[in-house]
């Protein structure tokens, strides 16, 4: 049984570390030297000081997560004969199975793409989610795209391209030729 595991990618959780890093800095940076920037256009001190404090607990929030994925190397998903396991360290309930994908398609939102997992029953899969914040964004999943779950290769190891490639194959593989 060939087996294909994909995990997170420690380059993109680097360079998450390394962004988040630098805005908690200029953050800091923004907190401690509000005053001088009180004369451009007006701005006073405590709205620059609140801009700083919200920089350095979003991007600090950013460091946290990069590093936590830094150090452990997350499973993200899981292809093989049977199916799709989407999210396999938190989720029991998203493996699908191949009779259940129609097939893949790719969502661009800005310059971010996704790829749309289309199975052939929605309503069942959310009705078999649990989590209500999750069943709630699989909803809204359906809604505007058609499909409760979609993929992003962003903090994937692979690419958009062999994510679609390697999905398309396999699908091909044991759903349509056994």
């Amino acid at each position: 049984m060939e087996r294909v595991e994909i995990y997170s990618s420690k380059k993109k959780s680097l360079l998450l570390l390394i962004a988040s890093l630098l805005f908690v800095v200029g953050g800091i940076f923004m907190f401690m030297n509000a005053e001088n920037y009180t004369g451009y256009r007006g701005r006073s001190p405590f709205f620059i000081k609140t801009i700083g404090i919200a920089s350095v607990l979003f991007f600090g929030l950013g460091i946290y997560v990069s590093i936590r994925q830094l150090l452990a190397n997350q499973l993200i998903l899981i292809i093989d004969k049977k199916g799709i396991n989407v999210n396999p360290k938190k989720s029991h309930n998203e493996f699908i199975e191949w009779e259940h994908i129609n097939g893949f398609s790719e969502l661009k939102i800005k310059s971010q793409k996704f790829v749309i997992i289309d199975v052939n029953n929605s309503d069942y899969w959310i009705e078999k989610e649990e989590n209500g914040i999750r069943k709630k964004l699989m909803k809204f999943n359906v809604k505007n795209f058609g499909s409760p779950f979609n993929l992003s290769a962003n903090s994937m190891q692979m690419n958009h391209v062999e994510l679609m490639k390697t999905l398309n194959e396999n699908l091909n593989k044991y759903k349509y030729n056994g």
